[in-house]
């Protein structure tokens, strides 16, 4: 298509400069020549030129990827993850933080090379039971936030349940084996963005709650439980 308009271009502009350059007469006797000899010169050009663009326009997806999605896991990275929130309007939010359980045991007794493709199928698992518009996010080791939009408390308590139901469900096969992993699950909500890092906190609380009352499960934060979150101040 590019090939196509800029052959287009330097053909209507040949046409264009003939006519102001020489008669009307002999712009007709030279009309097809003049086209052929301008679609010639300028269509392997123009087709060189786009194939290059198209290289580097593959390119640049490929290094915005790079900086925005983690390598190993292909989930979104910390500073990408804070690039999107601050696109996000004001509204209901949840976090939730999955933490997966025992990991450095899958590590121990498997290898580094069992444990990235666990965490591969773990990130796979998050991001196809989630919508679009949600984002999950490695913020470190085996530990995930997802920020879901628009969703009430209870409804990201019940997206949290299904994560942690289908993250039970999955047979990871890596290397020879086959191996389960469950995950804790936990789960805050905001109303305003700038409340992200409170809930984060809240959610860091909660998920520590299901790992100390037997893993797997989801726990929504609860102050009584898990404590209240100290929100540090900012000197004058």
């Amino acid at each position: 298509m590019f090939s196509l308009v800029i052959t287009s271009v330097v053909i209507f502009g040949n046409l264009v400069l003939l006519s102001l350059m020489l008669p009307m007469e002999i712009v007709r006797e030279i009309l097809v020549e003049g086209c052929c000899i301008a679609a010639m010169l300028s269509a392997p050009i123009s087709y060189f030129v786009g194939l290059k663009l198209l290289d580097i326009n593959v390119l640049a997806e490929k290094l915005e990827h790079a900086v925005n999605h983690d390598n190993l896991t292909g989930a979104c990275t910390r500073a990408s993850f804070y690039q999107r929130l601050e696109r996000i309007e004001d509204q209901d939010l949840v976090v939730i933080v999955a933490d997966i359980d025992h990991f450095k045991q899958v590590n121990d007794r498997y290898g580094h090379k069992v444990g990235d493709v666990a965490l591969r199928q773990f990130t796979g698992t998050l991001v196809r039971n989630c919508r679009e518009d949600d984002v999950v996010a490695r913020f470190g080791g085996e530990e995930f936030i997802i920020l879901l939009n628009g969703v009430r408390e209870d409804e990201g308590v019940a997206t949290a349940q299904r994560l942690c139901d289908c993250v039970r469900a999955k047979k990871i096969y890596a290397d020879g084996h086959e191996l389960k992993i469950t995950a804790s699950f936990g789960v805050a909500a905001m109303t305003s963005v700038s409340q992200v890092e409170e809930a984060f906190q809240k959610a860091d609380l909660a998920a520590y709650r299901a790992k100390r009352e037997g893993r797997d499960q989801v726990c929504l934060y609860d102050p009584e439980k898990d404590g209240e979150v100290v929100t540090p101040q900012v000197a004058a």
